[in-house]
């Protein structure tokens, strides 16, 4: 038997139920969603599916131990799929989501995946090939031995495929605390975690089973074939439409969530975010990309961007087809991807593929 399980708290329990929904129907699996209020006596709206949906009320919050780190960008709520799998036993394969991940189509090959050490995860694609953009003092290697990773891999916690058996193995709320006191420069509290617990043994899934955001504009949406999309940056589609002005995310995924929220009559405005870039800077954005248009002015600040935008769309393409042609990745069958057919375009702010990212 095998689950999707989900953790939150009040603020975003309307983006996991509506997400919770679509797993289910795609996905035909039960699905767990674990809601950890701040204030237990708030009430919140469950969205059901033939009775796969399962909600569950300050169930994980008691296990964690005191004293773990935590800030505003990593609450203590990020351990709690940790220990999730303890009160899911009866499962043989859990697969943990992010909140911010959007199911774009159902892989049930994924549960016949070989975890011999128990987890299988996604490398972090935007630490790839540097450490990350908050750690500019230390090369790569250097900050992933300040986290107690030696095997040079790290990944992304946002999707985990679980062994419910082998998990059961660890006693998270002792290593948790070992952990932090002999590595305190580790920041990304749960993320460094399992990449030192599980350092060089957990298993390769390929990036479309994690598709992150920093990905998202380069144009390879039709080669990888993602199976999830995460919104793993500061904006996120229910947000509002950020196309343009803070963040390079097709539009249309606003709108899709738009459309899921009001289907299950919740109200998509009480999730926007006004927008932080004021009124000189957007006129700013807009004027390079009427003058691109209208006279194809190349802007200096266009030309960085495309060049970065060139730059990391290579080495990503680059770890795809490596990964594919060695047959790293464990939950794939195919050995090349197909070509690129989309190049970049700026859009005053941003160089995006000019493709149609969405599928339809």
């Amino acid at each position: 038997m095998h689950a999707i399980f989900m953790v939150t708290d009040e603020r975003l329990s309307d983006i996991a139920a509506v997400q919770a929904k679509r797993i289910a129907q795609q996905w035909d699996c039960d699905v767990h969603v674990f809601v950890e209020r701040r204030d237990p006596g708030i009430a919140l709206r469950e969205v059901r599916q033939d009775d796969r949906i399962t909600y569950h009320y300050e169930e994980l919050g008691h296990l964690l131990p005191e004293g773990l780190p935590e800030d505003r960008k990593w609450p203590k709520i990020v351990y709690l799929r940790l220990f999730a799998p303890s009160v899911l036993p009866h499962y043989d394969r859990l697969l943990y989501l992010d909140v911010d991940i959007l199911s774009l189509r159902a892989e049930p090959a994924i549960w016949d995946v070989d975890l011999p050490a128990g987890l299988g995860a996604v490398s972090d694609i935007a630490t790839l090939e540097r450490a990350p953009y908050d750690i500019k003092a230390l090369t790569r290697d250097e900050w992933l031995a300040t986290i107690g990773v030696t095997s040079g891999r790290y990944l992304n916690s946002g999707v985990l495929l679980i062994d419910t058996a082998r998990w059961a193995q660890y006693d998270f709320a002792q290593v948790l605390l070992e952990y932090f006191r002999r590595f305190p420069d580790a920041v990304r509290f749960d993320q460094d975690f399992l990449a030192h617990l599980f350092d060089g043994r957990w298993t390769e899934l390929s990036p479309r089973m994690n598709y992150q955001a920093c990905v998202l504009e380069l144009g390879l949406m039709g080669a990888v074939g993602p199976v999830f999309v995460h919104f793993c940056r500061t904006h996120k589609p229910w947000h509002g439409d950020t196309s343009g002005w803070r963040a390079p995310t097709d539009p249309r995924y606003t709108e899709l969530y738009r459309q899921m929220l009001m289907a299950e009559g919740l109200d998509p405005a009480a999730h926007l975010r006004p927008s932080t870039v004021n009124a000189l800077r957007r006129c700013r954005y807009g004027l390079r990309a009427w003058m691109r248009r209208r006279f194809g002015l190349v802007t200096a600040r266009e030309r960085r961007d495309m060049r970065h935008w060139q730059d990391r769309s290579r080495a990503f393409e680059r770890f795809m087809r490596d990964g594919l042609a060695s047959g790293r990745f464990a939950d794939e069958t195919r050995a090349t991807m197909e070509n690129r057919l989309s190049p970049p375009v700026f859009d005053g702010r941003f160089a995006v593929a000019a493709e149609s990212r969405l599928p339809e």
